[in-house]
């Protein structure tokens, strides 16, 4: 039979692994209530009622919350508000719980909004401007769906490299840090309201625009949670 010793619940192993997951919890929570947040105020300058952080929490308010989802189209400010509320409740929740790497969530704040979400966005909304431009210069090419979703991604994958190295200055000049923050999978992967926001605004007043609309708050989460549970390279991660 194996001995257990009470002491090994005081060792700091133990504690960090715990610090991490109570960090990972109270992250998420915070980028889900970011993000519940950002998007009741983006439905109230759509003017469609959403009264949930204005009174009690009921399941009127919730569904209330839902009906509106299923019938607005999220445009860049949009996209960008919610973001960015996502990363301010996953940033203050990840401080609290883990106030060691506060200058790594700080760094990575950055890198989500200006890298992932700030220019990307723009870039996505410039490109199917760039179409509409285009074809009524010089009549080509012509302003269809796919024309429209094609000149957005092009722009989104410009964004995201572009995004990346300026977030990089940034940090380098906040910081004193030289140490760029390469792009991962993860950036790409995190694309997915960006690519739902090119859809929309590829289709705008279709079904297909709505669709995609809803799916944009909840892939706002991922960056929340991402800057709340960043830990400097040093530190390492238990999981």
């Amino acid at each position: 039979m194996i001995a257990i010793n009470i002491e090994n619940y005081n060792h700091p192993i133990y504690k960090r692994h715990k610090t991490n997951t109570v960090n990972k919890f109270l992250s998420l929570t915070g980028s889900i209530v970011g993000v519940s947040m950002g998007l009741s105020n983006v439905l109230k300058k759509h003017n469609l009622k959403s009264d949930i952080f204005t009174r009690h929490i009921s399941t009127k308010s919730v569904k209330q919350l839902v009906k509106n989802l299923k019938n607005v189209e999220l445009n860049g400010k949009d996209v960008i508000k919610i973001a960015s509320s996502s990363v301010a409740g996953g940033l203050v929740a990840g401080i609290i719980t883990d106030s060691d790497n506060t200058k790594a969530k700080i760094k990575e704040s950055s890198t989500q909004l200006l890298g992932n979400y700030i220019i990307p966005t723009i870039f996505v909304e410039a490109g199917i401007r760039l179409n509409k431009f285009l074809n009524n210069k010089y009549h080509f090419p012509p302003i269809t769906k796919p024309i429209q979703f094609a000149f957005g991604l092009g722009s989104l994958l410009a964004g995201i490299v572009l995004g990346n190295k300026i977030s990089g200055k940034v940090n380098g000049a906040i910081f004193n840090d030289d140490n760029t923050r390469k792009l991962g999978w993860q950036d790409y992967i995190q694309q997915v309201d960006n690519v739902c926001l090119t859809t929309s605004l590829a289709t705008t007043g279709t079904d297909i625009a709505k669709k995609v609309s809803k799916i944009i708050p909840l892939a706002h989460i991922i960056p929340g949670y991402c800057v709340g549970t960043k830990k400097d390279e040093l530190n390492g991660d238990l999981g």
